[in-house]
């Protein structure tokens, strides 16, 4: 390619642009400003769209991230429950078994 190329190459890039400007400034004043309000109205609906898209994907992740860190929690605490001999976990249900006021109506009431 020589520079004669390149710069024959550019010329037909700036009047393909040139046009391009001249027919959307051409389309703006032959149909309006209408066209230009109805599309800048749409453009701001799709951004504030898209941005509460966004704020909810990240409070649903952040609740999601709270909600297995609970989990991940009860399950080590499960764990460490559950590592203590059988006679310990027996003794401890059957007391709280005993202490715990029985909820149920008895007949007659």
């Amino acid at each position: 390619m020589t520079n004669l190329d390149a710069l024959l190459a550019a010329g037909q890039v700036l009047t393909a642009n040139h046009t391009f400007v001249d027919r959307l400034i051409d389309g703006g004043l032959y149909y309006g400003p209408g066209l230009l309000a109805a599309a800048a109205g749409a453009t701001f609906w799709h951004t504030c769209r898209r941005i509460t898209h966004r704020l909810r994907d990240r409070a649903n992740y952040v609740r999601y991230q709270v909600t297995a860190t609970r989990l991940h929690r009860v399950a080590d605490q499960a764990d460490a429950f559950m590592a203590r001999p059988n006679d310990k976990i027996l003794a401890e249900l059957h007391a709280m078994c005993d202490t715990t006021p029985n909820q149920v109506q008895e007949e007659g009431r």
